[in-house]
């Protein structure tokens, strides 16, 4: 609210695919009577896909009577099972259709869809986009009469690569969005106000960058008051000193000051109920040293390549450092082995390798891993492997750095092992902290927002779920082995 952003649309899949409609419902009653316009969209894909174990299920039965209980409902979240849309799954597209029928917005999630598949994509009546990385991605999708957001999250930074699209005839038809965007890039950098300020240094007019920060957003999801500062508008706007520099003075939210200088003048501390402890299952399989065990074939392995500032990985197919018939880590080549734990039933787990977090020793390990959230480590030995997911199902979810089997930092996450009950700025004390211990390890940037990513078995090329290495174009568990 500082930084400006006085309407929020949250999608609350992440806790929802945790403990379902009870998480939903947690994210409506824990935003009422803050000094924000929170809208909530309901989310289409509980689980995203088959292809890993949910804490969830979420029906068209289970969606009918919550929308008529929660007003504050705007749209279908971003049906992000593409491959279902495509092939006109009947349950996706009865979701579609409930919320359609009711005009509420259908949001978007189709990277990489090019021709005709973004067409029947499309066709399903899925008008938004914020997964594109490349402009001549984006200006296909506004040549088919999509909204395209520009997202600038934290792993995901696609403001500069898409920024040159922007043009007079067709800024309409584009906002900003953040997705995954961390508390302490928030606090150093911005929210929203970020991408406007980037795009004003780009030399794109500054009404045209508060527009797609505003109204352009506004009217995609039929907000008729919001907007704009005009007759019959809610009275939420900024003061700011520049139109160049745009920092921000004032910020107004229904007609009362409620931020100055970028801090809070009003009080909010007691909106908030009280953390009543853990939130949400946390009942990691017990796995003992030789289950993580990976004996050498003397074939090529699968690994998964993470791109910086991307959610796009890359297979490649390696010949794997091996010793007394064992597949071993490589910090020489910059490959870890990762362990994927579903944390719901103890059933599950997968093991496979990831290059591109830069680990030398130790390692890391985090229960926010989108869309169903179970847990990933990544290190270069075992032992400390074990010892973070000991320490994830202590502190009931949360994000641990490990060398030499000792915690070197963590952040507790008990809400849903998704989220913090501290305030913000005890948050960023503890990420700081955990991103000193990083660097210890040899990795030279925040990996967890981008380990976070690495199940999400919808995005592009290649993933690793509890239940094992997916090739996303497929939709198929594929060996470890090629």
């Amino acid at each position: 609210l500082p930084r400006g952003t006085t309407t929020i649309i949250a999608d609350p899949h992440e806790i929802a695919n945790v403990i379902g409609l009870d998480g939903v419902e947690y994210m409506i009653k824990i935003t009422e009577g803050i000094p924000m316009n929170v809208y909530i969209t309901l989310p289409s894909a509980v689980p995203a896909t088959e292809l890993e174990t949910s804490g969830a299920r979420l029906g068209v039965e289970d969606m009918i009577g919550f929308l008529e209980k929660h007003p504050r409902i705007l749209a279908l979240g971003e049906v992000m099972n593409f491959p279902g849309v495509l092939s006109r799954d009947r349950e996706l597209i009865a979701k579609i259709e409930l919320l359609r029928h009711r005009y509420k917005k259908i949001d978007g999630h189709a990277p990489g869809l090019r021709g005709k598949k973004l067409n029947a994509y499309i066709d399903a009546f899925i008008r938004s986009d914020h997964e594109s990385t490349k402009p001549d991605e984006a200006e296909e999708k506004l040549r088919r009469g999509m909204q395209v957001f520009i997202r600038e999250g934290s792993a995901a930074k696609n403001l500069h690569a898409l920024l040159p699209i922007v043009n007079d005839m067709n800024h309409h038809y584009i906002s900003f969005c953040t997705d995954d965007r961390s508390p302490e890039d928030i606090l150093r950098e911005g929210h929203i106000d970020y991408m406007v300020r980037e795009a004003i240094k780009f030399d794109i007019s500054p009404v045209i960058a508060i527009r797609m920060a505003t109204i352009n957003t506004a009217r995609y999801f039929n907000l008729r008051s919001m907007g704009a500062i005009a007759p019959g508008y809610k009275a939420d706007f900024l003061v700011v000193n520049d139109l160049k520099e745009f920092r921000i003075e004032m910020v107004i939210k229904d007609s009362q000051i409620v931020a100055r200088n970028g801090e809070m003048i009003v009080d909010v501390s007691g909106i908030f109920p009280e953390s009543n402890g853990r939130i949400g299952p946390m009942n990691p399989a017990k796995i003992r040293l030789k289950d993580l065990v990976i004996v050498d074939r003397g074939k090529r392995i699968r690994v998964i390549k993470l791109v910086k500032d991307n959610l796009i990985t890359e297979e490649l197919k390696l010949k794997p450092k091996a010793k007394n018939g064992k597949i071993l880590p490589d910090k020489e080549r910059d490959i870890s082995k990762i362990l994927v734990v579903d944390r719901y039933t103890g059933k599950n787990f997968s093991l496979g390798f990831v290059t591109g977090l830069g680990l030398t020793h130790g390692a890391i390990g985090t229960s926010v891993g989108h869309d169903s959230h179970n847990i990933s480590i990544a290190g270069q030995n075992d032992r400390d492997i074990l010892h973070a997911l000991d320490e994830i199902k202590r502190m009931g979810g949360g994000l641990v750095v490990v060398d030499n089997q000792k915690t070197l930092a963590k952040l507790p996450l008990p809400i849903g092992g998704l989220m913090s009950d501290r305030t913000l700025e005890e948050v960023n004390k503890k990420l700081h902290r955990l991103q000193t211990a990083i660097r210890k390890l040899g990795c030279s940037y925040d990996p967890f927002m981008t380990l976070s990513f690495i199940q999400l078995p919808v995005i592009p090329e290649i993933r690793i779920t509890d239940k094992g290495i997916v090739k996303v174009s497929s939709q198929r568990i594929v060996p470890l082995w090629v």
